[in-house]
């Protein structure tokens, strides 16, 4: 680390420092009251805007997202201008807070499926399947405009969960994306707006369970007995504009291959690639560590058998877990 690294450390300290003895100044003046959002006023807007500059600036995710957190922990935590005990009981209180999401079962359950589904892709790509499959794939879709309408097909058969989709999709798109020369954000664009909106409007999917017990339970609130979740559902789908129109957005600018801003220049960024040239994509490794074993035989069923049995899976899970509920007398709303 050289002087003006030092340099840079030592202003960005000083600066928080000031930030948070003003912050500490401005709160410790306002009347405690149980309501934060009138006691905070406008200030309960900072936490997310520390985040999403942060992420901006550094673009670092996780270390935005810690901070944005501790931003708002140190708010609830400030009594007086002594801002050293303050942060230090902001810290502890995000500790536990951290430790209560993740000892939360729905919370422990979305991380358990992504270790799940990061480890099968992981098993499909060293047995050479998400290799295999890539050059079948690679073979048919020989444009960039069947490329993306290909990453657009699958993210429709990945309907049963947003996370499941960009795993699976992402990794066994990108070496055909690399090959027809289409930039690794384009990919990260359809994947991304074929996960969140293909599951929310399928009809089976790990949202919809959540969202029908929101809505009952939003229902019952204002003393409305006689809907169901899952009824009211299926009537919201014509009307969810940006799930329908993201999907027929990606549609036609696969086709027309038309771009603006930022994309553009991404687009025509990798369009100028040369063929042995590498893409350098720092801050996201990926999968790129792993490779088939050598000498194995590729074959797609090495993908097509571990990804089928995690989606039927799923969805037989998803039905057993719906039929026991009801056996069992839960949830007797939805």
């Amino acid at each position: 680390m050289n002087i003006n690294d030092n340099m840079k450390l030592g202003i960005i300290a000083a600066v928080s420092i000031i930030a948070l003895f003003i912050l500490s100044l401005w709160i410790s003046q306002t009347p405690a009251n149980d309501d934060n959002s009138i006691r905070f006023g406008i200030l309960t807007l900072l936490p997310p805007l520390v985040a999403i500059g942060l992420a901006f600036i550094t673009k670092e995710t996780i270390l935005s997202l810690f901070m944005g957190v501790f931003v708002g922990e140190f708010m609830l935590c400030v009594n007086d201008l002594n801002i050293v005990s303050t942060a230090i009981n902001a810290f502890l209180q995000m500790g536990s807070q951290i430790i209560s999401c993740m000892a939360d079962p729905w919370n422990a359950g979305i991380i358990l499926q992504c270790l799940l589904i990061g480890g099968i892709i992981q098993l499909v790509t060293k047995m050479g399947g998400a290799k295999a499959l890539a050059e079948s794939f690679a073979k048919r879709a020989d444009t960039p405009r069947k490329a993306q309408l290909f990453t657009w097909f699958l993210g429709l058969c990945v309907f049963f969960d947003d996370y499941a989709n960009s795993l699976i999709v992402g990794p066994i798109m990108r070496p055909v994306m690399d090959k027809l020369k289409v930039s690794r954000e384009k990919l990260a664009f359809v994947v991304d707006a074929t996960a969140a909106p293909v599951a929310g409007i399928a009809i089976i999917s790990t949202w919809i369970g959540l969202e029908i017990s929101l809505i009952a339970a939003g229902f019952e609130s204002v003393g409305v007995t006689n809907v169901t979740g899952f009824g009211i559902f299926l009537q919201t789908i014509p009307y969810r504009f940006y799930n329908i129109f993201i999907l027929l957005f990606i549609v036609v600018s696969a086709i027309t291959l038309y771009e603006f801003g930022p994309m553009k220049k991404a687009e025509q960024k990798a369009r100028a690639r040369k063929e042995d040239e590498e893409i350098i994509v720092p801050s996201a490794p990926g999968f790129d560590e792993v490779k088939p074993v050598e000498g194995i035989k590729l074959s797609v069923w090495n993908a097509i058998i571990p990804i089928g049995t995690l989606i039927v899976g799923a969805l037989i899970a998803f039905y057993w877990s719906g039929y026991t509920t009801i056996l069992g007398g839960e949830d007797q709303a939805l």
